[in-house]
């Protein structure tokens, strides 16, 4: 999840999110996560995270290892005029937890649908190590029904992402690039149609009143734009990497466009995860997630008349912050102009949340 975007899963650290809760609460164990994979010299490329190409065997290439006029490379290469993704490093990328339901096969307006915590959970994903935990909620399970199937959960997560970072460019000019102030403010807007979302056209961003953008409409990914207009050049000044708003919220909506009875929208092929505005917040995201999606086990839970079984839940998170201290957290969108990159925009990379639930 980022809860999605475009599969960092299989390229960054897991970081821990651990609650702890006791008798009708749950409690949960921390548990050091395995290192997912950089690429190496010998399978980098521009389309390293392209999941569809490349299948399960994925890693994630920093910007500081690849050139836009660079050759050979296995997991692809840029022609002049050509558009690739590579990681940078996050200094700050924010989320929060505001309520977690359960639920079962009556959808989200069932009856038996029970609220397990309501508070504010927050993690900066960006400064902390791989194994540290990233925040702690109390959760209690009085409210769920015993002998239910509990076989989904409704997280509410803030819609609006805060993140920031640099890269180098991926040429030779050893310029930083950063994220930039012009689109720094993006809030929450009624999404009904693709009308917030801008094209590049001879080289610029067609609408400079937009603030999303792709590099056309095959792109399934919104990115933030680096500039209103003008793709940013490697002669760029700027001294510091600001903070960039992110409505998660457009991802899921660019992806699918459709929605299930309960109204969320659904990666197409799936019925295990979704998403819909919260209706009472509009500043809110509630993802729904189903038994058998791939980032959550212990589903379904049905609760008993025991005294003795207690519900664990564990949060893991890929952490930026690699072992060699390099990091990464941060998508960057490059344009080939020669031997020259520009910085067309960025989004925020896939915080990689897997959920783990057990009942005993």
């Amino acid at each position: 999840m980022s809860l999605n975007y475009y599969n960092f899963k299989k390229n960054l650290f897991f970081l821990l999110l651990v609650f702890n809760f006791w008798y009708i609460f749950f409690i949960a164990d921390s548990n050091s996560q395995s290192s997912m994979t950089i690429c190496g010299s010998t399978n980098k490329g521009w389309y390293s995270t392209d999941n569809n190409t490349y299948g399960s065997n994925i890693c994630t290439t920093k910007c500081s290892d690849l050139k836009v006029d660079g050759t050979g490379y296995a997991r692809g290469t840029l022609s002049n005029g050509d558009f690739g993704l590579c990681a940078g490093s996050a200094t700050s990328s924010e989320l929060t937890i505001y309520r977690i339901d359960l639920g079962t096969s009556n959808g989200f307006s069932g009856t038996d649908k029970c609220t397990v915590f309501e508070g504010n959970i927050t993690t900066d994903f960006a400064r902390l190590n791989k194994g540290q935990t990233g925040g702690r909620g109390v959760f209690k399970t009085n409210a769920c029904k015993k002998g239910v199937s509990y076989d989904r959960v409704y997280f509410y997560i803030n819609r609006i992402q805060s993140f920031a970072g640099q890269t180098v460019f991926p040429d030779n000019s050893g310029t930083i690039a950063r994220t930039q102030s012009t689109c720094s403010s993006n809030g929450v807007t009624t999404v009904t149609d693709t009308s917030w979302l801008d094209t590049i056209t001879a080289g610029k961003w067609t609408n400079n009143a937009l603030c999303y953008g792709r590099p056309s409409n095959t792109w399934s990914s919104p990115y933030v734009k680096a500039s209103t207009t003008d793709l940013v050049t490697n002669s760029t000044n700027t001294s510091s990497n600001a903070a960039i708003t992110y409505d998660d919220f457009k991802v899921l909506y660019l992806a699918t466009g459709t929605t299930d009875a309960d109204g969320f929208y659904r990666e197409s092929g799936t019925t295990y995860f979704g998403v819909k505005v919260d209706s009472a917040d509009s500043s809110k995201n509630i993802y729904a997630i189903q038994n058998g999606a791939d980032f959550i086990s212990g589903l379904p839970i049905v609760f008993e008349n025991s005294q003795k079984k207690k519900l664990n839940l564990s949060i893991s998170y890929y952490s930026p912050k690699r072992d060699d201290d390099t990091t990464v957290g941060v998508t960057f969108l490059f344009k080939r102009n020669g031997a020259n990159a520009e910085l067309a925009g960025y989004l925020p990379g896939d915080n990689g949340m897997y959920f783990t639930f057990s009942y005993n």
